[in-house]
């Protein structure tokens, strides 16, 4: 097998050395040993844990390895490792053609879509919500509207389409509001008949939640399981106080309690993802919440990925004009500051935590996409308030997505294309560009936040890698 990036092995002919001029066994030599470049997307780093050695990291595919401070000073000066060039080879970060790494990473986005077999799909059931969250990004957006019987079923109708017209071998859908527990019967609705579809083709269906947990009962779970509910994304801000400051109730009633009782209640019959949002004024209280999650008695084990993120402070007609306290851009300080604080107070713990590796954006992939609840179809959940940003509907089908969405528009941008950190960006966050830009189609870049946290987030990586831990499940 060859190795990845690496040109084929030679086959040298059977020769007399002493017949051969140097130059000709130079040339020979290079055959079978062909030059090694640096790759443009590898990282090194300090081993805060060994001094004796340093940290390399690949942005192109995540992978770690560590390297005798030597061997890796010689590499940040171009040089290659005899010893070590082999595997650095397999791990992606020496290649033996800087070109076509290039080209393959600009490729990327369209490998994964071509290995991807499945179709992931967002359905937004309705806005309706019983929480009056102070950041929502819905905000005013939110008028009690929801998917009627009839879209619900032109929703099935084109899933099954999309999904046969694609030889697909699986279909998961992520039901979302407002919150989607008020909506139990359209997701029945909508699950029964696409799970039946499926699974007589020989393919996989599940479906996820993304709740606010007040209403994630055993009775309900016990009623969606059979239907193929697999997992919820429960949300909570923070420990009880500034939860329940951030995440009421409409009625203003706190609403922590409730979601924990939940939590506690349903956990061993369907995976948590545990998370919430934080803002630059309380994201050092995350800690405490972890804290009292343990002293209520769960363990790290009985929780899928544990992850925070910051609140989005939007520019939107919809959004709450008294919340202050988010990002409007991923350039703003504090926000490293908080990403990495956060995450360390949530590996240190034992949480499943997912790893700083590749990950598209649903623009780029082909076969995935949101139906909103009057069968609208974006590309992301953010943007279901642009309907200039729709791609198409359930009842004509998907239109231009590359056009609409501006796809590829990092190609157009030279800085992108000659930026390490592109396989993690690829041109940035859409919405975000439309918060900052007011268009889709200006690059968010992130590269000044990469930078101030990718030391620090591969280092948690590494020490998680060493503990052995596995990516935790969705």
């Amino acid at each position: 097998m060859n190795r990845p990036g690496a040109l084929p092995p030679v086959s040298l002919p059977a020769a007399d050395p002493f017949f051969l001029s140097s130059d000709e066994i130079d040339s020979l030599m290079d055959l079978k040993n062909p030059p090694l470049y640096l790759s443009r997307y590898l990282k090194i780093f300090p081993w805060p844990d060994d001094p004796g050695y340093l940290l390399l990291y690949s942005t192109r595919n995540a992978a770690l390895a560590l390297v005798p401070a030597e061997d890796g000073e010689r590499l940040r000066r171009g040089e290659i490792p005899p010893d070590n060039a082999e595997t650095l080879a397999e791990l992606g970060m020496v290649v033996a053609d800087p070109d076509q790494e290039r080209a393959e990473v600009f490729d990327l986005p369209a490998e994964i879509n071509r290995q991807d077999e499945g179709l992931n799909v967002s359905v937004i059931l309705g806005l309706a919500c019983n929480f009056a969250c102070r950041y929502c990004y819905e905000g005013d957006l939110k008028q009690g509207q929801a998917m009627t019987a009839a879209t619900a079923a032109q929703t099935v109708a084109f899933l099954r389409e999309h999904y046969t017209a694609g030889h697909r071998k699986s279909l998961t859908l992520d039901f979302y509001g407002g919150e989607p527990l008020l909506y139990v019967d359209l997701i029945l609705e909508i699950a029964r008949p696409l799970q039946a579809f499926v699974e007589e083709r020989g393919g996989k269906f599940r479906f996820s939640l993304v709740t606010n947990g007040s209403l994630l009962t055993r009775a309900t779970v016990k009623r969606l399981k059979p239907v193929g509910l697999y997992a919820a994304k429960v949300t909570v801000d923070g420990p009880p106080a500034e939860h329940d400051r951030l995440r009421p109730f409409k009625s203003g009633a706190p609403s922590f309690a409730v979601i924990m009782a939940n939590v506690r209640a349903c956990h061993d019959l369907v995976r948590i993802g545990f998370g919430g949002n934080y803002t630059r004024d309380n994201f050092q209280r995350v800690g405490e919440l972890l804290a009292l999650v343990e002293v209520m008695g769960f363990t790290p084990a009985q929780f899928g990925a544990v992850q925070f993120h910051p609140v989005i402070q939007g520019a939107d007609r919809y959004a709450n004009p008294e919340f202050t306290g988010g990002c409007r851009t991923a350039d703003e300080p504090w926000l490293a500051e908080a990403a990495l604080a956060v995450r360390d107070e949530t590996i240190r713990r034992g949480y499943p935590t997912p790893k700083l590796m590749p990950s598209p954006c649903m623009v780029d992939m082909d076969d995935a996409f949101v139906v909103n609840f009057d069968g609208a179809l974006f590309k992301c959940v953010a943007m279901i308030a642009h309907p200039e940003y729709a791609v198409g509907d359930v009842v004509h089908g998907l239109g231009d997505v590359a056009t609409i969405c501006r796809r590829d528009h990092w190609r157009e941008n030279k800085e992108c294309g000659e930026c390490a950190y592109l396989p993690l960006c690829f041109g940035g966050c859409r919405y975000m560009a439309l918060q900052r830009f007011g268009s889709i189609g200006r690059v968010d870049c992130r590269r000044d936040f990469y930078e101030r946290i990718i030391e620090g987030t591969v280092q948690q990586d590494a020490r998680l890698q060493a503990r052995g831990e596995e990516d935790p499940a969705p």
